[in-house]
């Protein structure tokens, strides 16, 4: 019976290959500095793809740098990526209706950790996996 629960129920927590291999994919796409703040490489992003990468970014610089919050909020989004507000609140209501954010207070997401290797797969696809 243990080890049929081992293998149903899992941790949220990345494996530090699995990591690597994230940070590596999302490099040409995103940065985050030294305070948290979200550099985006790709302008051409829409909107939505630029909230995505926003909280992939915080995800994993939080494995990296355990100060960095992997947590946002629809203001620091909305400074960071350049986005209306109101665009911001529009495009996480999708993401967490769509299962890719999640909540822990109101107001404050983060990444659904099962998402992100599915997203990274869409935007290398779409833009290429190194920056143009």
């Amino acid at each position: 019976m243990e080890d049929l629960k081992k293998k149903f129920i899992v941790e949220e927590n990345l494996e530090e290959k699995k990591l690597v291999g994230y940070v590596e994919r999302i490099l040409p796409f995103c940065k985050i500095s030294k305070s948290g703040g979200i550099i985006l490489e790709m302008h051409e992003a829409t909107a939505l793809e630029k909230v995505k990468l926003a909280l992939v970014a915080r995800f994993l610089a939080n494995h990296l740098e355990g100060s960095i919050s992997p947590e946002v909020n629809p203001e620091e989004l909305s400074r960071n990526l350049d986005i209306p507000k109101d665009q911001v609140y529009a495009r996480l209501k999708e993401l967490k209706d769509d299962r890719f954010a999640v909540t822990s207070d109101k107001g404050i997401y983060r990444v659904n950790t099962f998402e992100i290797g599915k997203f990274l797969d869409e935007i290398e696809g779409k833009y290429g996996s190194s920056k143009k």
